[in-house]
């Protein structure tokens, strides 16, 4: 019997959240999958998609395209939250898997709409957390579950600390490294979260929009703090315009600083520390902190044969396409999700958690700084 092919359909919005990291391509160059139509509610951004897809079929309107061309998959590609819920709402109705752009939503409230959606219509989704599907972190998720390197103590995570460093950053980045920290230790129990504006403690009329529309956000700086089952702890801290390109002038003669940015996610074990870096790369330290004073100690990298080489043994270009492999690898997973009556890499009880830890910081944080149960009570979010 023939294997399955997939119809795959997928909605963009240009100028509004555009596709996401490159969603409309995901499904490309899959065997069981075929990318059918599109839609995106800007004319231009319509064409210049179909051109791109080779696709004829185009809507300006997803629903329309819902409802006459009947997928098996979608890809909700825009990066903004504004339509979030209806769209996943729309695209659950009409009994469709879904693979997603994060963030996810903005509050628990919606959060909870899109999981009834789901559960409802019995469709599987999956997030866009490019870092799950990175081969190297996939080893190391699997090398800390066996125990190869201890226990598991404590993880820290790190965004880019750019312009968008505290509140906005524990969304738009945060997500992966929650995502991660789900994968390594299971369901948060606790956080604690603490916000600063200018210094200051925030209050609630501190609250601004973001960037791009990901629902409500205050705070340049963060600090949040996870409880985890068995005593592991994880922590997020971002401050904004920290990073050496935030700092450094506009057509500075300065020369660029070797290091971009802190963006990573460290994970200490009882035998080893283990850094998350971009793009998916992992490096091991054989002790349970950095020992700076102790020369034979020494950071190694967790070498993927197939993934970092070529046939011929010469260094693959990663860096230069590593979010479309992420892409195909994650596409990949759902359709299998799908096949075998599994949860995706990521799925939706990590975006769920994830919504849970974002909206509890802020919770958190205007409760002074209390420790609150995980999962919260109150589905509003504290700034709506």
């Amino acid at each position: 019997m023939p294997a399955k092919r997939y119809r795959v359909a997928v909605i963009g919005s240009t100028s509004k959240g555009d596709y996401g990291h490159g969603l409309d391509t995901a499904f490309q160059n899959i065997e069981r999958a075929e990318i059918v139509a599109v839609a995106d509610d800007n004319a231009i951004g319509l064409q210049q998609a179909g051109q791109r897809l080779k696709v004829d079929v185009r809507f300006s309107d997803y629903r329309e395209m819902l409802d006459r061309v009947k997928p098996d998959v979608v890809c909700v590609g825009p990066r903004w939250v504004t339509e979030r819920v209806v769209m996943l709402q729309a695209v659950a109705k009409a009994g469709c898997h879904i693979y997603c752009e994060k963030p996810c939503v903005a509050d628990l409230a919606s959060a909870d709409a899109i999981k009834t959606a789901l559960e409802a219509n019995r469709v599987r989704l999956a997030m866009a957390h490019h870092w799950r599907a990175m081969p190297p972190v996939q080893r190391a998720l699997a090398e800390i579950r066996s125990g190869k390197y201890g226990r598991v103590l404590r993880m820290r995570a790190r965004p880019k600390d750019d312009a968008r460093g505290g509140g906005e950053e524990l969304l738009v980045h945060g997500t992966h490294w929650f995502d991660l920290m789900i994968a390594i230790a299971g369901a948060p129990r606790w956080v604690s979260g603490h916000l600063r504006v200018k210094g200051c403690e925030a209050t609630k009329s501190d609250r601004r929009e973001g960037s791009e529309p990901v629902g409500p956000i205050c705070g340049d700086s963060v600090m949040a703090v996870f409880g985890f089952e068995d005593g592991v702890i994880g922590s997020f801290d971002s401050t904004a315009n920290t990073s050496p390109a935030s700092r450094r002038p506009i057509n500075s003669e300065q020369p660029k600083p070797i290091w971009d940015s802190v963006y990573g996610l460290t994970v200490e074990c009882e035998d080893a520390v283990l850094q998350f870096r971009q793009p998916g790369d992992v490096f091991v330290y054989p002790a349970n902190g950095v020992l700076p004073d102790f020369e034979q100690l020494q950071w190694k990298k967790l070498w993927v044969e197939d993934w970092h080489f070529t046939a011929e043994h010469q260094p693959r270009p990663i860096r230069q396409g590593w979010l479309s492999l992420g892409n195909r690898t994650l596409a990949n997973d759902l359709l299998d999700a799908i096949e075998k009556s599994r949860e995706p890499l990521s799925p939706i009880r990590h975006a769920m958690l994830i919504t849970e830890m974002v909206q509890g910081v802020y919770a958190s944080h205007f409760a002074d700084g209390r420790r609150l149960p995980l999962p919260l009570s109150e589905r509003k979010h504290p700034l709506a």
